[in-house]
């Protein structure tokens, strides 16, 4: 049997879940549903779908805890990869909202007083956003796991399937092409 480590005791969590402990399913949420609304939040730039996408993910890990196996594998890993798995199957559903046109409907809500905050925000907003466009898959997977989502390196290298050494030389990598197009 493969043991794995649990330092946020999720895989203890999602055990207690699949037997019906609802106070262990409420945990999970409380522990999780930040990270995912900002995982989808950084993928989709729209907050409704970022919280449609997040209550989505939740909803499967009620229908389909059965089928996380502790034996097998680590609860974190297995949950990234059905958020990744649901910005994946919203892609292929439905094009997005040009960002321009959000951007210009929120834009129009505020006041003048609070337009120059907005307009500094939106800046450095799109300046984020046009460089995680810029950056390839990969590097995408990696900037949304590692710096929206959190995950540790271990963690990191189960939902990707690699080292964590490549990735913490990918990381760093990250970090400095970050400081090159964003300082």
């Amino acid at each position: 049997m493969k043991t794995h480590k649990d330092p946020d005791g999720l895989n203890r969590l999602a055990s207690k879940m699949k037997k019906g402990d609802e106070k262990a399913a409420v945990r999970l949420y409380e522990k999780l549903a930040s990270k995912t609304f900002g995982f989808f939040m950084n993928r989709l730039a729209s907050r409704e779908a970022a919280e449609d996408l997040t209550q989505d993910v939740f909803i499967k890990l009620l229908d389909h805890i059965d089928s996380f196996d502790e034996r097998k594998g680590n609860f974190v890993v297995w949950f990234w990869q059905v958020a990744r798995n649901s910005a994946i199957d919203y892609y292929r559903k439905k094009r997005e909202d040009s960002l321009s046109d959000v951007c210009e409907v929120r834009l129009a809500a505020y006041t003048a007083e609070n337009y120059a905050a907005l307009l500094d925000a939106k800046i450095k907003s799109e300046a984020v956003r046009g460089f995680v466009s810029s950056l390839d898959e990969d590097e995408k997977d990696l900037f949304e796991l590692r710096f929206i989502a959190e995950n540790s390196y271990s963690e990191l290298s189960e939902i990707l399937g690699k080292s964590e050494g490549s990735l913490r030389v990918a990381v760093s990598r990250l970090k400095q092409k970050i400081k090159k197009n964003l300082a």
